[in-house]
């Protein structure tokens, strides 16, 4: 009998059984994470009644146009202790379009749109919308980003997460977290030409953020903005939480590709156990919003995506706001234990599985080797 041969058999086939045995647990591991997806979907969806009641009187999409784009919007944070104070400038940049109108005549109102469209493509960055409060309140007003010590955050390895909202336009989000003790450290992108707002706002509420938590870092979306995420710092990705509000407006075509590139960027971000936050107004494009969410779920390097009502304080839930939880799913496969003991010399497997919520909020466990 040929000895080596026997040998080299045995390992082959114990190489074989350890990748099946990592692949069943990746399944089995995808599984329990859709089960786990469905059962949070059911009690997010239990006792809302969806019925129509009319806007709240805090819903910025009903108020007047002053109200809406040129007056500081106030956030009210921990029930009215805590103001943000945010200057807006018009929408659509409406006042040097009427200006240069004014002087020069259509044509220069012409160049001056596609000007603007080119650093904020729907025009809308110096705003404050609807998705921005409730996505403010909803992360400060709960519980939800706060850690037991026994299970701190990847990134921050403490209670709370390091934080990078994309799209920060007036950092309405960044500064309500930052302000409110809500993140172990907050990084608010957005495109380069939005920035010096951003600044503005950061300046006039810095009596009340925590010095050296909040950075402010220009951010693209998309493959054009990969050195853009490889200069982020002084926090450097992946993140703990990434959060976003108000980013979808135009429908998915090769000329205004903004969904897609959103979802190349989340991808590029995001580790294993990071979560996304995003609070969309459906007052834009609620077309796009859901194809945006189709796609997220889409793959093995997609997220499993759930829809939040019941998690979202009553005061702030409203028909017209979407918020969704997206997690990696590719966290089950990281997860997913090497096994041990193979070949030992009766081809047991003498593996041991430890369980470990790594959500914090309620959401999927994860299998790692203890």
């Amino acid at each position: 009998m040929d000895i080596r041969k026997t040998d080299s058999q045995r390992a082959e086939a114990t190489t074989i059984s350890a990748t099946e045995c990592r692949t069943n647990i990746t399944v089995l591991n995808e599984i329990d994470a859709e089960r786990a997806l469905a059962e949070e979907q059911l009690a997010e969806d239990l006792h809302i009644d969806d019925e129509e009641r009319g806007p709240k009187d805090w819903q910025r999409f009903y108020m007047g146009y002053h109200q809406r784009f040129v007056e500081d919007c106030v956030l009210e944070l921990k029930a009215g202790q805590l103001r943000v104070r945010l200057a807006q400038a018009p929408s659509a940049k409406v006042a040097a379009k009427r200006a240069a109108e004014g002087r020069h005549g259509k044509g220069t109102q012409h160049k001056q749109k596609q000007l603007d469209k080119a650093s904020d493509p729907a025009l809308t960055g110096t705003t404050v919308w609807d998705g921005a409060v409730v996505l403010s309140h909803y992360l400060t007003e709960t519980a939800i980003l706060v850690r037991p010590s026994n299970l701190p955050y990847a990134h921050s390895g403490g209670s709370l997460p390091t934080v990078l909202e994309l799209g920060a336009g007036t950092g309405a989000v960044s500064l309500a977290l930052a302000a409110s003790r809500s993140a172990a450290s907050v990084t608010a992108t957005d495109l380069p030409d939005l920035l010096p707002h951003l600044r503005l706002n950061v300046g006039r509420n810095s009596s009340l953020l925590p010095p050296g938590r909040v950075h402010l870092q220009p951010l693209r979306w998309g493959p054009e903005g990969e050195h853009d995420v490889q200069n982020l710092g002084p926090v450097r990705p992946p993140y703990d939480v990434i959060v976003g509000s108000d980013l979808i407006y135009y429908s998915y075509t090769p000329e205004t590709p903004h969904s897609r590139l959103l979802l190349w960027t989340l991808r590029r971000l995001c580790g294993p156990h990071s979560t996304v936050y995003l609070s969309l107004s459906l007052h834009h494009n609620p077309e796009e919003v859901e194809r945006f969410l189709r796609w997220a779920a889409e793959g093995d390097d997609g997220f499993h995506v759930l829809r939040l009502k019941a998690s979202i304080p009553q005061q702030w839930r409203v028909p017209d706001v979407l918020v969704a939880r997206l997690k990696p799913k590719w966290v089950t496969a990281v997860a997913a234990p090497t096994p041990r003991g193979l070949g030992d010399g009766d081809g047991g497997l003498m593996a041991e599985i430890a369980m470990r919520d790594d959500a914090g909020d309620g959401g999927i466990s994860s299998v790692g080797v203890s």
